[in-house]
C-alpha cells in the first residue's frame, strides 16, 4: 500500500474512533428530549378572487367586465398573499427631450392582497381605470380620465362583496367593483 493511501486510511480510522467516542459521550450527557405533540400541519390553500366591474349610466347597466386572479397560499411564516391584474394599451403622449416617445397606460389595473391573521381573512383591493377622454381640447396630447376604488374588505367566502362605488364627475356614469373570494380546496 502506498504511503499516501496508508495516511488517508489512518486518518479515516482516527475520525471514526474519535467521532464514535464523542457521540457516545454526548448521548450519555444529554437529557432525554420530550416528545412534541404531533398534530396535523395547517393546510394552506389557494384563493380565487373574482372581480366584477360594472358601469352604469343614469342607473342603466351599460357594461360589465370580469377579472379573475388566483392567489397561492401563504408560505411558512407569511401572513399576506398579493397579486396584480393589468390590461390596457400604451398611448403615446408626446416626445421626451431626448427624442424618444413618451407613453402612458390606458386600461384597468387591480392590485390586491389577502391578509391572514388568527383564522380571519381580509382583503385589500385597489382598482384603477384609466381611459382616453372622447373630447380632446388639445390635439397634441390626449386627455386621460382616471377613477380609483381602494378599500379593505372583510372576506365572506363565496358571497359577492362590494369593494366600492365611484361616480364619474364628467357624466352620469357610475362604476362599481365587487369581489367574490373562494377558497380552492
Amino acid at each position: 500500500m502506498s504511503s499516501r493511501r496508508l495516511l488517508v486510511a489512518g486518518f479515516a480510522m482516527m475520525v471514526l474512533v474519535v467521532g464514535g467516542a464523542a457521540s457516545k459521550t454526548l448521548a450519555q450527557d444529554a437529557s432525554p428530549l420530550k416528545p412534541v405533540a404531533a398534530g396535523p400541519a395547517p393546510v394552506a390553500t389557494p384563493y380565487r378572487l373574482d372581480f366584477l366591474l360594472t358601469e352604469t349610466d343614469g342607473g342603466k347597466k351599460i357594461d360589465s367586465r370580469r377579472y379573475t386572479l388566483t392567489l397561492s397560499p401563504p408560505g411558512q411564516g407569511q401572513a399576506v398573499r398579493q397579486g396584480r391584474l393589468q390590461i390596457g394599451t400604451r398611448v403615446p403622449i408626446g416626445t421626451k427631450t431626448d427624442g424618444t416617445t413618451e407613453y402612458l397606460d390606458a386600461g384597468t389595473s387591480i392590485d390586491t392582497y389577502l391578509m391572514f391573521h388568527d383564522g380571519i381573512v381580509t382583503m385589500h383591493a385597489n382598482c384603477q381605470v384609466t381611459s382616453v377622454a372622447q373630447e380632446q381640447p388639445n390635439a397634441n396630447r390626449p386627455v386621460f380620465r382616471t377613477l380609483t376604488i381602494s378599500n379593505d374588505v372583510a372576506v365572506i367566502e363565496n358571497k359577492p362583496m362590494l369593494v366600492g362605488t365611484v361616480d364619474d364627475p364628467n357624466s352620469n356614469r357610475e362604476f362599481q367593483l365587487e369581489v367574490t373570494v373562494t377558497e380552492l380546496k
